[in-house]
């Protein structure tokens, strides 16, 4: 970030950097636990994915770095697809700096926006089947900017979406790679609102069964 500049050449200012540093320190721990919560339940809900996920992390050897295991393509799509059904952050808030028609609505400069994130993730012309697990739905194409949106969108996007997503792997990959582990209750959980975030009430209960060979 202190090498960064603007398209005018200008660097970040001291308190832009700072508030950037303080979005990666206060909302880059509990956003990125949610997901791995979310991820380890849909991969122990279906079991054709935990198979093939294990296969691609085991075909690395018992050696493999940490880079190695990030690079996963079905282990990055399994983090894409639990970000898509599960949206840690439902609202994504923009000011209009100027006057803009949406839809056919026309809204004036100043007043806050926010796209539905929610319900674009379910859109079945985007994403068919919207309510199932399907991680290979991001191996067959990449959806557009404005067709995913966990991180937001635009000049504002997290500053800390390539960070998250990458120890998002490394964790779920580390785990299944060392350990076995099965959901301890059957349904769903609820899902509740913590201040600005989304998670699973309660956590996701899980058993640690043993260590894999």
């Amino acid at each position: 970030m202190l090498d960064a500049r603007h398209d005018d050449g200008s660097p970040m200012t001291d308190s832009h950097i700072r508030d950037e540093l303080r979005t990666l320190l206060i909302a880059g721990h509990e956003t990125t636990a949610i997901t791995l919560a979310w991820a380890l339940y849909d991969v122990h809900r279906h079991p054709e994915v935990r198979e093939r996920l294990l296969a691609e992390l085991d075909g690395l050897g018992r050696d493999a770095e940490p880079e190695a295991i990030a690079k996963l393509p079905y282990l990055s799509a399994v983090i894409d697809e639990t970000l898509r059904l599960h949206p840690v952050v439902e609202v994504v808030f923009r000011v209009l700096r100027k006057p803009w028609t949406f839809a056919g609505y026309p809204l004036p400069a100043g007043i806050t926006v926010s796209p539905a994130v929610n319900l674009v993730h379910q859109r079945p012309d985007i994403y068919p089947e919207p309510r199932r697990f399907k991680p290979e739905r991001f191996l067959d194409a990449k959806p557009k900017p404005h067709e995913y949106l966990p991180f937001g969108g635009g000049y504002r996007r997290c500053i800390g979406a390539a960070f998250s997503h990458f120890e998002s792997r490394i964790a779920i990959g580390t785990l299944l790679r060392e350990f076995e582990f099965e959901l301890l209750e059957p349904g769903e959980p609820a899902v509740e609102r913590r201040s600005v975030t989304l998670g699973p009430k309660g956590g996701v209960r899980m058993r640690m069964l043993r260590r894999r060979t």
